[in-house]
């Protein structure tokens, strides 16, 4: 019997680095990849990057890293595209520029498969040179889940109706089956589509959320017991693998770890990721110092992607409670030692949170953090206050509430239990190998 030649697949991965959720995933799962290649196959890796502060995560699990242009600061994805709401790029020139960079750069390298997260020059790019795509996202991006629960709540930056109560909410939501939710200007991105245009995308008008991003292979990262209701009515190459979040990516701090374990009282961490805004972090440093009777400690993460750590130690007025780092923290190191997160809603940051079992309070600067947020307070593991509702005295309240009553604490410890039963990179990983070696002899 003849014995196949073995053969090599190159897979490049393209992702917004900027982003530290984003970074840590993509890793996981291309180390599982890795873990679980075929005998018979030879598996190269190689990681794009236009720069990112992050970068050494990627070598020191073992990955080369390619160049792509625009050379940007990597500080956070914000910043580098320019951000204008509700388009994520802020003109027609930058987004064509990091799309020209990801075609040249997938010409250089010839990869057979391009793995991307929500990073729309990768998708488009590989789309136009026909390489296969697969893709890693926090919620299945397709209408038939808009149109059958993923959106639990109106969205936030809709006037009038948010001040509505929430089951109001909950039902206009349900009630419009996500027509009003797909009419948002975000779901529409006109830079982003008249770049894709001019650098040969082959339908010349805006490009939906749906589209920019879309894979041959589309794996959703969360929890499947927040999308059982429309799983079904997903197409098959929408696969849900569970969450997939970074276990251990250095050691903590040893002042974290004196500061948190001091005293008697409660810890809080306070992370609001590489997307939050200097004001919403602002707010919740000044939720912590309101009462002096509140007995906490908290570590509060002054990302550089969000402000200069000088202006978090103001607000902080150097209260003995609140100890302000601009240092990467290791998100599940620190959830374990803390009672409470406060946090955007960002769904590394929410699922090394629940991982450890510990309850969330929280707040959505955008629709998929308001979903994650959404799926904990409907499983009763936290609390979510409204953009509009973001300040010191609110977020107090919320705290001293899940603190106060253990059904949160339980809520989220069952959370953590069905979590510790999966493996989300693992999965995701066996997925990747079935697509890849689809229709071939092993």
């Amino acid at each position: 019997m003849a014995v196949k030649a073995q053969l090599s697949i190159h897979v490049v991965v393209s992702v917004a680095f900027q982003d530290a959720g984003d970074t840590t995933r993509a890793i996981a799962i291309a180390a599982a990849l890795r873990d679980l290649c075929p005998p018979c196959r030879e598996l190269k890796i190689t990681f794009l990057s236009c720069g990112s502060r992050f970068e050494y995560m990627i070598t020191d699990a073992g990955f080369p890293i390619a160049r792509a242009q625009p050379k940007v600061k990597g500080v956070s994805v914000a910043h580098d595209l320019e951000w204008s709401f509700p388009e994520f790029f802020g003109s027609v020139e930058i987004a064509k520029k990091f799309i020209e960079g990801q075609l040249a750069a997938l010409r250089e390298l010839k990869p057979d498969i391009v793995f991307h997260g929500m990073w729309a020059p990768a998708s488009l790019a590989a789309r136009m040179l026909g390489i296969r795509t697969i893709n890693f996202l926090p919620v299945p991006l397709h209408p038939g889940s808009f149109a059958h629960g993923l959106i639990r709540d109106l969205p936030d930056m809709i006037p009038v109706v948010t001040s509505l109560p929430r089951p109001a909410r909950q039902w206009l939501a349900w009630l419009t089956g996500g027509m009003m939710v797909k009419k948002a200007p975000i779901f529409h991105q006109h830079n982003l589509g008249a770049a894709a245009a001019a650098c040969g995308w082959p339908v010349k008008d805006t490009i939906s959320l749906f589209d920019m991003n879309m894979a041959d292979l589309n794996l959703v990262n969360d929890h499947p017991v927040f999308h059982a209701e429309y799983a079904h009515r997903l197409p098959k190459n929408i696969v849900i693998t569970g969450p997939v979040f970074a276990s251990s990516v250095g050691d903590l701090d040893k002042n974290i770890i004196a500061h948190v374990t001091s005293g008697l009282g409660p810890s809080i961490l306070v992370a609001m990721g590489s997307s939050g805004t200097e004001d919403f972090l602002f707010e919740a440093i000044k939720a912590l110092r309101l009462h002096k009777e509140d007995d906490w400690k908290a570590i509060v993460l002054a990302s550089p992607s969000i402000c200069a750590i000088e202006k978090a130690q103001e607000v902080a007025a150097r209260d003995p409670r609140l100890l302000v780092t601009q240092h990467f923290v290791p998100a599940v190191a620190a959830n374990a030692l803390v009672d409470v997160a406060v946090t955007h809603g960002g769904q590394g940051t929410v699922q090394t949170a629940l991982a450890a079992g510990k309850p969330i309070v929280g707040v959505a600067l955008q629709i998929e953090q308001q979903t994650n947020l959404d799926n904990v307070m409907d499983a009763g593991a936290g609390i979510r206050i409204q953009r509009q509702h973001w300040k010191a005295k609110n977020i107090r309240n919320a705290v001293r509430t899940v603190l106060d009553n253990p059904s949160y604490i339980a809520k989220a410890r069952a959370l953590r239990d069905t979590m510790n039963t999966m493996d989300g990179a693992k999965t995701a990983a066996e997925v990747m190998w079935n697509f890849i070696l689809k229709d071939e002899e092993i």
